[in-house]
């Protein structure tokens, strides 16, 4: 018995002291991950499997990018042997080392069983995008579409490039003069902007922090500033007749005047109103926009008769009453005249309205004296119907022998003619077509309520101009129709008994 007892123990001192072997680990996992946006680590699973070689003790632990060692969890398939390792990795490219350990029991000490190394690696998205979001961009050489991302690590470098080209009605340039300059601009994922480079094509060194970063091409667009006028404008110091179209790029400007002009064949002077676009307006006959879009800009104008061709002239003489005569305008829409009178020292009034067809006046409450002491000055004004204007021509001065000397209080001799009123009901605008604005005018021979009301071409009513009583007259409003759409418009009057509807078409 005793022989059998020392022949056991001498067996289990025998396995205790001779050495372990063929301990070892296997590593799996780990690999390539791409970040989402806002994401600032991916957590790797690494399966461990052993080959304990008879080891009972035994620990594992790891290092990341050889910084200190971190004991593992005791997960799995129980024991000190974990079947896997959850690693949280930020962006980058790492090395991850496993080191098992067993316990020496015969000499009390741990030992590295063995150890194995794993490289993983974290990479985000950087996009690459135009500023009006659409069309196409070059990234590291190659055409993409705007948007595109560039899957990298921090130290990587991109090179990024705009293209000029046409989009969404619009040709986009990279502009390097004037105002509103092309420029690269880096804007962090919900965080914020800054400038990167005014060169169209460059390279971008990446970021640790540049997860779902854009590198936005500030491309500028080229905006087409058309200006137009029935005559000669003048555009950015060149003349043109009619109209013009320059590109501006936004953000710059672009100068128009709009010049006053006569046309010989009507005998009408055009005087500058305004110029109106869409969404605004101006009286200065020289502008200045900024380019923000594709813009109309129209030179409206107000006809004036001019009095050359009517030759007013005198017809009285000394101890005769004041005589006036004159040719009917050669343009028929000259509908009517007015007689105006300035006394030297007293008032100045019309004495006098008459229909195209009279031409001549006599003023029936003065008498030529050449020794009188008080001047007389007339004026005989053209009515230009389209504009529902009255020109302002120089007065005419009796002279000498035209002078003041008997006021004629005579109620039978005195026979100043009353200020004449229609005969009958009209209407009409000018000009038409017409964009954006045009003049309605109307005469009324009677007084009474009048309406004029502007309907589209589904009898939808899209303006009042007038809505109230009017007294016997000529009379004349402004229809502006800059927020309607091109088109065919219905305008009526009605006063009274008459009514009456015309079409006008506005042409933008």
């Amino acid at each position: 018995m005793k022989t059998f007892k020392a022949f056991f123990f001498g067996i289990i001192l025998l396995f205790s002291i001779q050495p372990l072997t063929a301990q070892s680990i296997s590593v799996s996992g780990g690999g390539q991950w791409t970040l989402n946006a806002g994401e600032t680590t991916h957590t790797f699973r690494f399966w461990i499997s052993y080959n304990t070689g008879g080891l009972q003790t035994t620990s594992l632990h790891y290092k990341v990018d050889g910084g200190s060692q971190v004991p593992s969890n005791p997960v799995g398939d129980g024991g000190n042997n974990p079947s896997y390792v959850d690693i949280a990795l930020s962006e980058g490219t790492h090395t991850i080392e496993f080191i098992w350990y067993g316990y020496d029991w015969g000499n009390l000490r741990w030992f590295i069983a063995d150890t194995k190394t794993n490289s993983s690696t974290v990479k985000f998205n950087v996009y690459v995008s135009n500023i009006f979001g659409g069309g196409n961009v070059t990234i590291d050489g190659q055409t993409q579409s705007s948007g595109s991302a560039k899957t990298v690590v921090s130290g990587n470098s991109i090179g990024i490039g705009a293209i000029e080209q046409s989009y969404s009605n619009y040709n986009w340039v990279w502009n390097t003069s004037g105002s509103y300059l092309s420029k690269w601009v880096k804007r962090k994922y919900q965080g914020a902007q800054s400038d990167l480079s005014s060169s169209q094509s460059t390279s971008y060194s990446v970021a640790t922090d540049d997860n779902a970063t854009t590198l936005e091409a500030g491309l500028r667009k080229v905006c087409s500033a058309t200006f137009q006028g029935p005559d000669q404008i003048t555009v950015n110091g060149n003349s043109y007749n009619g109209s013009a179209s320059v590109d501006v790029v936004e953000g710059n400007t672009a100068t128009a005047t709009a010049s006053e002009y006569f046309v010989s064949s009507d005998w009408i002077a055009y005087s500058f109103n305004n110029w109106t676009w869409s969404g605004g307006s101006s009286t200065n006959r020289t502008i200045t926009p900024i380019a923000t879009s594709h813009t109309t800009y129209t030179a409206n104008y107000t006809g004036t008769a001019r009095q050359d061709p009517m030759d007013t002239h005198f017809t009285s003489s000394n101890g005769q009453y004041i005589s006036l005569a004159w040719t009917d305008h050669p343009n028929t829409n000259v509908t009517q005249y007015q007689v105006w009178r300035t006394v030297t020292g007293g008032s100045t009034s019309a004495i006098a309205t008459l229909n195209r067809g009279t031409t001549s006046y006599t003023d029936y409450n003065y008498t030529q004296n050449p020794n009188g002491a008080t001047k007389l000055f007339y004026t005989v004004k053209a009515y230009y119907a389209p504009s529902g204007t009255w020109n302002d021509p120089a007065y005419l001065l009796n002279r000498g022998d035209f002078g003041i000397a008997n006021i004629v209080n005579n109620n039978d001799q005195l026979n100043v003619l009353v200020k004449e009123l229609p005969t009958e009901y009209s209407l009409g605008n000018y000009p038409n077509p017409f964009n954006p604005t045009t003049a309605i005018t109307y005469q009324l021979p009677e007084s009474g309520f009048v309406t004029i009301k502007v309907y589209d071409m589904l009898g939808k009513e899209v303006a009042t101009l007038v809505n109230e009583s009017k007294s016997a007259g000529y009379y004349k409003v402004n229809f502006d129709a800059s927020k309607l759409t091109s088109g065919v418009y219905i305008y009526t009057i009605n006063a009274g008994k008459y009514t009456q509807s015309k079409k006008m078409l506005l042409m933008k």
